[in-house]
């Protein structure tokens, strides 16, 4: 029996949060002494490992990573109250039903943190759906300096005999491109999230759809599934 699995990312992917995290963004940004930014220049310049974009910014290295405890405390209780009410992105709901249906199991792999995730899932009701939650489990600064996403997902798919040609990732930045052609694993960018549109493009996803509704009939197709 083919075991298949579909990888989504969380912010920005499942969860409507752009805004969100864009405001808090501007919140940190002001810590640092720095002028807050539109949300255009935030699509245009969010990037991982996250101290990137405060450089992009205009801040100070240096001055990040000595603060950054403070900063990242400021951030999370800025976002959490922001984020606190956010939907679901259009089609979230339909596709994860779809995949429960048909037995295809899904996992969030996050460089987000594990508890707020779990927190955010049994709120909007679809915990059910997933199998596995790859997160952080520190206090949220890790994010600042690199990711383990790839590692993780590569250990993942090990311990659970996940073939690489049987696995899909979904997000909506340039980090699942970049993870799918280290793993061997077909990516799906999704437009309107963290990033512009055309920052996804030049990433090279092997496919970009704009609402995840989109991604059934692309799994029907590639998988020979039924609708």
């Amino acid at each position: 029996m083919i075991r298949r699995l579909i990888v989504f990312d969380w912010n920005g992917t499942l969860l409507s949060d752009t805004i969100p995290s864009w405001k808090a963004a501007n919140v940190c940004l002001d810590f640092y002494g720095m002028t807050p930014i539109t949300l255009q220049r935030y699509r245009e310049t969010f990037t991982f490992p996250v101290i990137h974009f405060y450089k992009l910014n205009g801040c100070d290295v240096d001055t990040v990573l000595v603060k950054k405890s403070e900063a990242n405390m400021i951030f999370q209780n800025a976002y959490e109250s922001l984020a606190a009410k956010s939907r679901m992105r259009a089609g979230g709901r339909q596709i994860l039903t779809w995949l429960h249906k048909n037995n295809i199991p899904a996992i969030i792999l996050s460089n987000y943190l594990t508890d707020k995730i779990e927190w955010q899932l049994k709120r909007l009701g679809v915990a059910q759906f997933f199998e596995f939650v790859s997160a952080h489990d520190d206090d949220g600064t890790k994010i600042l300096e690199h990711t383990t996403k790839t590692g993780r997902l590569a250990d993942y798919m090990k311990a659970h005999g996940y073939a690489a040609e049987n696995t899909v990732i979904i997000g909506d930045t340039m980090e699942e491109p970049q993870i799918g052609r280290d793993l061997n694993v077909a990516s799906v960018g999704l437009t309107d999230g963290y990033i512009t549109e055309r920052r996804l493009r030049e990433a090279k996803p092997a496919h970009i759809i704009h609402n995840l509704r989109d991604l059934r009939p692309l799994l029907i197709q590639k998988w020979g599934l039924p609708s």
